[in-house]
């Protein structure tokens, strides 16, 4: 939003991408003599804004009334006229707490707080009941103009014990999208207060503008996404004002199943466990070996192109200090009801010189690590990637297929294709040989960062029916998110609507592609890795690294078939102080400079070029770390450009854009990515400085404030 006065409210409803689904579902008026910022009107039989002079004068506080307008009315709009009378305080609170927490994380200073009560609306604990009544009564009046239309209060029946009942039930489940997607996961996901992004660099408000390469490690969302989540997210609110939340939140639960079970060929819906990222994952596929056997080994090759959390996961230990629920945790300490002497071995996916490492030792160092496991009478837990962080399948299906026979019974494979490079069809092959899958919506298919499930085979559900599960994993799962069983009973009864939210914006990003003719995707996904392929062969500043994609088996056009992920490594340039190829930590500073605008960070006298290119913004993978010889000791990083479903389908194309047009744009936007790479070297020095005179002002301005207590999540 620019500008300081806004006397066109639909004009300003249709400028944020994040108000799309609302603005659609209603129109609005604008009244400058109006001295309220909103009031809610009949017209043509609507409920519809008018906005008044603050709203259109106050442009920090726009937000914040725009978007509690347009939810009122899309509620009152979207009940029957008794429940809307019934329920007006219901109403109010959901619509008052959605921008409360907004405003908290996205809005203005504190001192311009709009209203005396968004800080009581917006905390996690419950308000004084008696005070919220009295507001809810005060604004209601205003907003309604009671005394120009007494009839919306008369026939308000709910007394003050449902209300309390119903506020308590639903308030950790009210908010705006974009705040109640970065719950419901570990520290990963919580946003950054300056930048608004999570620790990959993403927000959960909607991406409109391309350069978005980064679906091998976190994507924001599309508006396509969002617009999914936002619908859901009000249908939500919509069922919980009128009845139990459970019974919306347990559909959609449901839904997002069966969605999968079908799109991937699960045997059943309750076959699909729902978790919070691919690492939460590995510990339910653990916990699950573990019914077979107390004493697990688990073999893991390619294990520095994995999540950088799942060596823990895999040996039953927490992976970071917070866990999806919510809970405060040790990272590595051991999680309850997990043995202490679950061991991880590993086989490297590169030699010391960064080159792979071929099958034929990969063979050997896994089944030499396998027979110790079973000789000491372990199960083994082997993981298969179905790619690794750089696109790599590894151990090959050839490598497994040779263990399981050596090893008859004594092995589980779990398919780490949380990457999602690959058909349905696999996935639905790999359970069909009784191997687990590990799958995300938010990697290729570009669905809001975090959001895994793991998809089981008929006899790994079926273990769950003489199982118990480890305590532990009450910090991590509610009994929703696995098959209902009385081995799950131990879990928590809540929900993540978070998770919930997020997975309903990856269905909407897969059912997109998957729209896409099978054909039409193997062109367009041709054109443009072409396209990105000869711009990096054509760059002298990097080097990419071999592509060795193992060729999958043929199925009928199949996409899947070529490489989606291009790392390269990049050259330093000769600038003083930096090694010949950039080291990993090199590699992180340059990757956080290509998604900030640093062109203030230039010396005074540069071209208009160079100014317009750095402050450009390009969302890449985050580097890996590649052993390198030239790096004198220190591991190389590789930064990744990564192919997406959403640039097949087109899911975040302007609309009326030719598809060719969006793809055409897309190709360039990489040679403007590999132009900025280029400035970065050359003004190295330059933005080291600034970087270095920008972080000293910051520091002097810290406030050392004890950090709150984090209590668990209200199930």
């Amino acid at each position: 939003m620019t500008g300081t006065r806004q006397t066109d409210p639909m004009q300003w409803v249709h400028m944020v991408p994040e108000l799309a689904f609302l603005a659609a579902s209603s129109p609005v008026i604008g009244k400058p003599e109006q001295s309220k910022p909103f009031v809610c009107e009949q017209h043509n039989g609507a409920w519809t804004p008018v906005f008044g002079k603050l709203f259109l004068e106050n442009k920090e506080q726009i937000s914040f009334y725009g978007r509690m307008a347009l939810e009122l009315a899309f509620l009152l709009n979207s009940l029957p006229a008794h429940d809307v009378k019934k329920y007006l305080n219901r109403i109010w609170v959901a619509c008052a707490r959605s921008a409360a927490r907004w405003w908290k994380i996205f809005g203005g200073p504190v001192e311009n707080c709009p209203e005396r009560w968004v800080e009581a609306l917006a905390a996690d604990r419950l308000p004084d009941m008696e005070w919220l009544q009295q507001v809810c009564q005060q604004q209601l009046s205003s907003v309604f103009q009671v005394g120009n239309d007494p009839q919306v209060f008369s026939g308000q029946t709910e007394n003050v014990n449902d209300f309390c009942q119903w506020v308590q039930r639903v308030w950790p489940y009210l908010g705006s999208s974009d705040v109640l997607m970065a719950e419901g996961g570990d520290e990963r996901l919580g946003l950054n207060p300056q930048t608004h992004q999570n620790r990959y660099g993403c927000t959960y408000s909607p991406s409109v503008t391309g350069g978005q390469y980064s679906s091998s490690t976190a994507s924001s969302p599309s508006l396509h996404a969002f617009n999914a989540v936002e619908k859901c997210r009000l249908g939500l609110v919509r069922e919980m004002l009128v009845q139990p939340p459970e019974v919306p939140l347990l559909a959609l639960e449901a839904d997002t199943k069966v969605f999968l079970a079908q799109y991937y060929g699960v045997e059943k819906p309750d076959n699909c466990i729902l978790a919070p990222s691919g690492t939460d994952s590995v510990l339910a596929a653990l916990a699950l070996s573990l019914v077979v056997n107390p004493a697990v080994g688990v073999v893991l090759a390619g294990v520095e192109e994995t999540g950088s959390g799942v060596p823990l996961a895999t040996q039953g230990r927490h992976f970071a200090s917070t866990t999806a629920l919510g809970f405060r945790v040790r990272k590595s300490e051991k999680i309850s009801g997990f043995p202490a002497g679950t061991q991880l071995v590993t086989a490297p996916l590169r030699t010391e010189n960064g080159e792979l490492n071929s099958r034929q030792n990969i063979f050997h160092i896994c089944q030499q690590q396998i027979h110790k496991a079973i000789q000491a009478g372990q199960r083994v837990l082997l993981y298969l990637l179905d790619t690794s962080k750089t696109g790599q399948l590894v151990p090959d299906m050839q490598v497994v297929q040779a263990l399981c026979h050596t090893y008859p019974g004594q092995i589980d494979v779990v398919v780490d294709a949380c990457q999602a490079r690959l058909m349905p069809e696999r996935i639905k092959a790999y359970l069909q040989r009784g191997w687990a899958v590990m799958v995300t919506g938010s990697k290729f298919y570009t669905g809001p960062a975090f959001c895994g499930a793991l998809l089981l085979p008929e006899a790994w559900r079926q273990r769950l029916d003489h199982a118990v599960l480890p305590s532990g994993l009450v910090a991590y799962f509610n009994q929703a998110e696995w098959p209902a069983c009385k081995a799950t009973a131990s879990l928590n009864n809540g929900f993540n609507l978070g998770l919930l939210l997020r997975w309903v914006g990856a269905c909407a990003e897969i059912k997109r592609f998957s729209d896409v003719p099978a054909t039409e995707k193997i062109h367009r996904l041709g054109q443009f890795l072409g396209g990105i392929r000869h711009i990096l062969e054509q760059d002298q500043t990097i080097e990419l690294l071999p592509d060795t994609f193992a060729k999958r088996s043929a199925l009928p056009d199949a996409w899947d078939q070529q490489q989606t992920i291009f790392s390269f490594l990049i050259n330093g340039g000769g600038n003083s102080g930096m090694t010949p190829v950039l080291n990993l930590e090199e590699c992180r500073q340059l990757h956080v400079w290509l998604k900030q605008d640093i062109s203030g960070y230039l010396p005074f006298g540069c071209p208009d070029s160079v100014y317009q290119i750095m402050a450009r913004n390009y969302q890449l993978g985050q580097p890996v770390a590649v052993p390198y010889a030239q790096v004198r000791g220190q591991m190389a990083g590789a930064l990744r450009i990564s192919v997406s479903a959403r640039h097949i389908s087109g899911s975040d194309m302007p609309t009326g854009m030719a598809y060719q047009t969006y793809l055409d744009q897309e190709i360039q936007n990489v040679q403007y990515v590999m132009e900025k790479i280029s400035l970065i070297l050359r003004y190295w020095p330059f933005l080291q400085k600034a970087e270095e005179k920008a972080a000293s002002a910051q520091s002097e301005n810290v406030v050392d404030v004890e950090a709150e207590v984090l209590l668990p999540v209200a199930l």
